[in-house]
This record gives structure tokens, C-alpha cells and sequence, in this order.
């Protein structure tokens, strides 16, 4: 059993670094704690998938894949950078059947890291995904990931930093006095970056950008942090982690502040040659609008016309009819007359 307090804040803890005491092989809290986080992030690249437009098995089969060689490429960086070395020499490589031991610990995440996303690029290469897109959902799964796996850290009392007074200072079994807790740092940081890149994904520019923006902003916090640390692994007296944390950061920027520019003059140039698809038939509707609009008072002044024709005409047979009927009464007339002359001469 460890204790760890943090004595500025009135916090004390009391940890068994093995959470399964099975014989020969226990189980500890920093390979459960570590599982917890690559399953939340499998989960939270789930539920995103769709919106990357990748399919959940393309994920599934990256995510396999780069889980296997993350753990490989973790190892094999510690190895090369174990700042654990014995009169000058790399006690893995002399003794390399101890590389297969990652039980008893010794992980770098920036091996990891980077493992994982060469596996990831092949696995998509292979099977016609995009890259770019695959590696965005990736930058946030890992962030969750980092943020959850740090705390393995903190059970197994290492990435600390060095002696401080501030009041989060922390007190472990190998330094007596207040240190900085660098995996809280870390693991705050990556909680940060996770909630803004989230936010950001939802309206990003390109596929590949949320990445480049993750690369940067681990890198950016990883510098700073890892110069406060006391156990990092070295390469001469370089810190390794603040090397790679620098060049990663110039990178990314660099490749981020091009793809922007690039994705910028696409745009202006779409624009300027933009052609409205509906402009000429927009112009002939106005223009068969406008003949209608100057027809339509010649037929309404058309009417009257027709009907002033058809009136004198009406006229014409009511007056004819009239005569008609006029010389029927005078024809009618006459021959009574007639009759009466014959009946008065029959008298007579």
C-alpha cells in the first residue's frame, strides 16, 4: 500500500497499485485505468463516426489494429530511452527477453502516439479510407484516452515533476517533500484540448485539420510540462519528449497554416468563376414577364372595339325587322280595305 496527499489541500490517499492479486501475473489499476480509456474513446469514435462519414466497421478495424502496435511502439520507446541505464548501458539490451515484460511497467505515450498513426494510415491506405478524416476522429479519441490513461500515473506515483510550494503540490512515497503533479497537469490539458477540438470538429474546414490542431496543441502542452519533470527519458541532455514535442508542433503548424491557405484560394477561385446556374433563364422569364405584361392592355382595349362593331349591327336588324313589321301592318291594312270595298259592293 502507497500514500499519496496532497498536503496544501488537506488530501490523502492510500493506493494498492495491484487492483487483482492473481499469482505470478497480478492484475494493476494502470492496465485497468488505461483499458477504461481506450474504451471511452471507442465509444465517443462510435457515436462520431458517422459525422466523418467512416463506417463503424472501417473504425473498428483501424482501431484493432492500431491498439496492437500503439502497445508495441509505447515499448519499444521506453527501451530505446530508458533513462534507467546501468554504468552507461541499456539493461534491455542486455538483457532483451526483459523487453516482453510490460507488466512491470514502462510505457511511453509518444511512441504510442506515434505507432498508432502510422498503423492507422496503412489500415486506411489498404482499405480506400480517408486518411485525413480517420486520423481527425482519432485525435479525439486519443485525447480521451490520454486524459483517462494519466491517472495511472498518478497510481503508480510517477510523472511528477520537481520540488514546488504552490498548494497542489504533491507528497509520494520517493519524495518527502511537495511536487509537481505533472499528470494532473497533463491530464487537464488534454480534457481542455478534447472539449474545444470537439467543438471545433463539428465545423472543420478539412479532413485532417482537427488532427494537425490536436498535434499542436499536445505538443504545445507536453513541452512545457515535460521541462518540469524529473524522470524523463533522455537522448544526451536532451529531454526526448521536449525534442519531439517541438519539431511536432512546427510541423503540424506549418502543414496547418498551408492546407488553411490552400483551402482558402479554392474557395476565392470557385468563387470568382461562380456562374449563376438559372441566369439566362431568369433574364428570359423577365422578358417573356414583360411582353405579357405590354399585350395584355392592347386585348383589353380590343374588346370595346368589337363591341362597338357589333352594336350598329344589332341596330341595323332591329331597324330592318321594325320595317318589316311596319310594311306587314300597311300590307295587312290594305287588304281589309279590300275586303271591305268587296262587301260594300256586294251591298250595293
Amino acid at each position: 500500500m502507497d500514500t499519496i496527499s496532497f498536503p496544501g489541500l488537506g488530501l490523502h490517499f492510500t493506493i494498492n497499485q495491484v487492483a487483482i492479486p492473481i499469482p505470478g501475473h497480478p492484475i494493476a489499476w494502470y492496465g485497468i485505468i488505461i483499458a477504461v480509456g481506450l474504451l471511452l474513446a471507442l465509444i465517443y469514435g462510435m457515436k462520431r463516426a458517422k459525422s466523418f462519414n467512416i463506417t463503424i466497421d472501417d473504425l473498428s478495424d483501424v482501431v484493432i489494429f492500431s491498439i496492437i502496435f500503439a502497445i508495441i511502439g509505447a515499448r519499444l520507446y521506453y527501451v530505446f530511452f530508458d533513462p534507467e541505464r546501468i554504468n552507461g548501458a541499456n539493461p534491455y539490451f542486455t538483457d532483451p527477453i526483459s523487453i516482453l515484460y510490460i507488466w512491470n511497467g514502462g510505457l511511453a505515450i509518444y511512441g504510442g502516439i506515434i505507432a498508432a498513426f502510422i498503423t492507422a494510415f496503412v489500415v486506411c491506405k489498404v482499405k480506400k479510407i480517408s486518411v485525413g478524416a480517420m486520423f481527425d476522429i482519432a485525435a479525439l479519441g486519443f485525447l480521451i484516452g490520454q486524459a483517462i490513461g494519466r491517472w495511472g500515473n498518478f497510481v503508480n506515483q510517477e510523472a511528477y515533476g520537481s520540488a514546488t510550494k504552490l498548494p497542489w503540490g504533491m507528497v509520494i512515497s520517493s519524495e518527502p517533500n511537495p511536487v509537481h503533479p505533472c499528470f494532473l497537469y497533463e491530464s487537464l490539458w488534454c480534457i481542455l484540448g478534447f472539449i474545444i477540438l470537439h467543438i471545433y470538429s463539428k465545423r472543420r474546414k478539412f479532413n485532417g485539420e482537427v488532427f494537425l490542431m490536436y498535434i499542436m496543441w499536445y505538443a504545445f502542452g507536453r513541452f512545457f510540462i515535460e521541462g518540469l519533470r524529473t524522470d524523463s527519458l533522455m537522448l544526451g541532455n536532451l529531454k526526448v519528449s521536449q525534442l519531439v514535442a517541438a519539431v511536432l508542433f512546427i510541423v503540424a503548424g506549418s502543414l496547418l497554416v498551408y492546407k488553411r491557405r490552400s483551402v482558402k484560394k479554392l474557395a476565392v477561385e470557385q468563387a470568382e468563376d461562380y456562374k449563376p446556374l438559372f441566369e439566362d433563364t431568369s433574364k428570359a422569364v423577365e422578358e417573356d414577364t414583360s411582353g405579357e405584361a405590354e399585350e395584355i392592355p392592347e386585348e383589353k382595349s380590343a374588346e370595346p372595339e368589337e363591341k362597338k362593331v357589333e352594336a350598329p349591327e344589332i341596330e341595323k336588324k332591329d331597324t330592318e325587322q321594325t320595317v318589316v313589321e311596319v310594311n306587314d301592318d300597311s300590307t295587312t291594312d290594305e287588304k281589309s280595305e279590300d275586303k271591305k270595298s268587296e262587301n260594300t259592293g256586294d251591298v250595293d
